[in-house]
């Protein structure tokens, strides 16, 4: 992230073009900004970020003094390529990029996820443990994920869960182990986890999400005979109950979910026949973008790059 490639050229739309395998297969996408004055102006540009013509979001690097990313997974129909643009939408206000990073994905993750659509990350939380992310051939995060950190709320503490991994089959979507080895849990047995959501300010509302609980159990339970049995609720309407088990990973889809922004509520709260507090390990949350495939190579003129991965 220590380098940037700009784009002064108001009037263009700046596009790389990534080459594709020929069949139907979904890839992660991810697009990294860093400002870091690179101009020495300290005029941090807003714009938008597109996948083909079809806007994914808008970027605003205002007062962020870190890296962001932007990450999308979309399935391709054969095309052979795809497009992601930067289109200025302010006066002196700059597109740049910083990175842009394409996998495909060959094991078939959320399976949910229809082909016809985009889905755009909104976050990716890993509760009670650090950051986890792909580090190289060994790494146990195979697909280029970035599981960050989540804070922990204040009613929570953080709990060891799952010490074998190979004490049960590959739960979907491949989490991790390291993300399922510490969890966090209410610190009372009769109080709920609250979490929030920021959705995405750029995006109309309603918008369609595509919600993942992970859900794993501690090492040993206090008694045989307890449970761990929790309702799942979205901005205070319940959605689904799900049994916590004892060396196995629990995986929760909830889609489609409508949801209005600026900030989305989920509530994990223990059911009545449960006996021990609720937990969690980790979340995702996409946003649905509907983008069709079939007009995936238009593009409209401007900068054309081609990037070879």
């Amino acid at each position: 992230m220590s380098t940037v490639r700009f784009f002064p050229n108001q009037a263009d739309q700046n596009c790389y073009t990534l080459p594709l395998f020929a069949q139907t297969l979904r890839y992660l996408i991810r697009a990294g900004f860093y400002y870091g004055n690179y101009d020495g102006l300290s005029n941090f540009p807003t714009f938008d970020l597109y996948i083909y013509n079809k806007k994914w979001s808008t970027v605003n690097t205002s007062s962020i003094g870190r890296p962001i990313y932007f990450e999308a997974l979309h399935a391709t129909h054969g095309s052979g390529s795809i497009n992601v643009c930067m289109r200025q939408i302010r006066k002196n206000e700059i597109p740049f990029i910083s990175s842009l990073e394409i996998v495909p994905l060959w094991v078939n993750l959320y399976p949910q996820m229809e082909s016809n659509f985009t889905f755009s990350l909104i976050n990716r939380i890993n509760y009670g443990g650090n950051e986890v992310r792909y580090s190289g051939i060994l790494s146990e995060e195979k697909y280029n994920r970035i599981w960050t950190q989540g804070a922990v709320p204040p009613n929570c503490i953080v709990v060891p869960t799952l010490p074998d991994s190979t004490a049960f089959p590959i739960p979907e979507n491949e989490p991790p182990n390291s993300v399922m080895s510490e969890s966090i849990a209410s610190s009372n047995t009769s109080t709920p986890i609250i979490l929030s959501v920021d959705l995405p300010t750029n995006q109309v509302t309603p918008q369609t999400a595509y919600f993942v609980f992970y859900l794993t159990e501690q090492v040993k339970r206090p008694s045989s005979n307890d449970t761990r049995i929790i309702d799942i609720y979205i901005d205070g309407r319940k959605r689904y109950t799900v049994a916590a088990e004892v060396n196995k990973c629990k995986l929760v889809t909830l889609y489609p979910v409508s949801v209005v922004g600026p900030k989305v509520n989920i509530t994990l709260v223990p059911a009545n026949s449960s006996t021990l507090a609720p937990m969690i390990s980790a979340m995702e949350v996409f946003s649905r973008i509907d983008l069709d495939p079939a007009h995936g190579n238009n593009t409209t003129g401007g900068t054309q790059n081609r990037l070879i991965f």
